[in-house]
């Protein structure tokens, strides 16, 4: 017999399921885009740890070198206008002819740090939970990229990777520059 080192699971404490992804092209009470169908593989808060050593005293002293918080998704909708919004500078969007859209890149320079919010809301014994993750000031970590597929694939959709890096926001206070992560359950 196998012995068990809880007693129970606490529904309130489960995540279920993936996130809906959003960006907002300004604030945290802005407005956000919908990036549209695809999958959140990874996310999480990165330190680099740095130590110092005093030749005459017994214990370190240990801080954060560095702190970042990744996201790492697969789009599976082209969505012109939301891709130019994620890469935060890097392309240009215009809308064309009838049904038309453009969306070009080559020679911008700079980037402008977007918020992404990552919502996953789940039903648990009739009660909505909700978890949601701000990452502030974040940025693409590359241009677009896609994976393309055969026509004939079993799967033909092509893939739009979407990882960004958010650096701390030094215009917040600290403790809660980077993200936030609220976690809403009915008790």
């Amino acid at each position: 017999m196998p012995l068990y080192q809880n007693t129970s699971v606490d529904t309130n404490e489960l995540i279920l399921g993936n996130y809906k992804i959003e960006v907002a092209l300004t604030s945290e009470a802005g407005t956000y885009i919908n990036l549209g169908a695809g999958i959140v593989n990874s996310f999480g808060h990165n330190i680099t740890k740095y130590a110092v050593q005093a030749g005459n005293a017994p214990d370190p002293l240990e801080g954060i070198a560095t702190e970042t918080f990744v996201v790492s998704a697969n789009l599976i909708e082209y969505d012109a206008s939301a891709l130019n919004v994620i890469q935060a500078g890097a392309l240009t969007y215009a809308v064309g002819t009838t049904g038309q859209t453009i969306l070009s890149g080559g020679g911008n320079q700079m980037l402008t740090p977007k918020i992404f919010r990552l919502t996953n809301r789940r039903l648990i014994n009739g009660v909505t939970d909700e978890t949601v993750i701000l990452v502030y000031n974040a940025t693409m970590d590359t241009g677009l990229q896609f994976t393309a597929k055969s026509d004939n694939d079993a799967d033909p959709i092509n893939v739009i990777a979407c990882n960004i890096t958010a650096k701390p926001d030094t215009t917040r206070t600290a403790g809660s520059q980077l993200f936030k992560i609220t976690h809403t359950y009915n008790p």
